[in-house]
């Protein structure tokens, strides 16, 4: 069943979005483990999808400029 429309969710920015619900579920486990061992497992994962997190790009920049070197 579609949305038709409306009560459309909006669109993630693809692997930004992904990255950022995964460090969420993270973060959630870690809050929620009961031993110290599972809270550095989780703390090891987050700091490893932290490094996945894509940089925003600069505002105004085109991803050609540079490229042939001017």
């Amino acid at each position: 069943m579609g949305f038709g429309n409306r009560n459309k969710p909006g669109r993630k920015s693809g692997r930004a979005g992904f990255v950022d619900a995964r460090l969420e579920e993270l973060r959630r486990r870690w809050e929620n483990a009961t031993s110290d061992r599972e809270k550095n497992e989780v703390s090891e994962q987050i700091r490893e999808w932290q490094a996945f997190k894509p940089e925003r790009s600069v505002p105004g920049k085109s991803r050609a400029e540079g490229r042939d070197g001017t």
